[in-house]
């Protein structure tokens, strides 16, 4: 049990927050950074955008989770599970590799395409290659909780 203080708070409230917090953030925090860094690349790429590009760089961005959340839930009418969060935690702790993943996208194609079109299509293809990097991550923290954790991991709920 939780000590109580005298202003009958447990002292684990903080500690359950942070908890809360960086387990529900995670996924959230890592694509922030790709997308900051993605912005910085394109900028170094392409040179700096006028208000056009800015525009069409933050709809590349968010369409990357728009569509595939529009097909992962058959239009927008299944619900979408999610892990139990021992593997959420396992997985997003190799965000390094997702957020690299993305910008390593997005900087193969800021090289090899020019013009407004790549301001929405890079973040557009970081965003999708962050994404599908990390549900990889997802997948091998979910077999090794399986296999190495005494109780394993949890099944995905709807």
């Amino acid at each position: 049990m939780a000590k109580k203080k005298d202003s009958g708070r447990s002292d684990y409230a903080l500690v359950r927050g942070l908890r809360s917090t960086a387990g529900r953030e995670t996924t959230t925090f890592g694509f922030s950074i790709l997308v900051t860094v993605t912005f910085g690349l394109m900028q170094t790429t392409q040179g700096s955008p006028d208000t056009r590009r800015i525009f069409l760089y933050a709809v590349g961005a968010v369409l990357s989770f728009t569509v595939l959340n529009g097909l992962l839930s058959r239009g927008f009418r299944a619900h979408l599970p999610q892990h139990d969060s021992e593997v959420q935690v396992a997985a997003t702790s190799l965000n390094l590799l997702s957020v690299v993943a993305g910008l390593g996208a997005a900087w193969a194609l800021a090289g090899n395409v020019s013009g407004v079109a790549v301001w929405a299509i890079a973040p557009f293809v970081a965003g999708v290659v962050y994404l599908l990097t990390e549900s990889v991550e997802e997948t091998i923290a979910e077999q090794v909780l399986e296999r190495y954790v005494e109780r394993g991991a949890k099944e995905v709920s709807e």
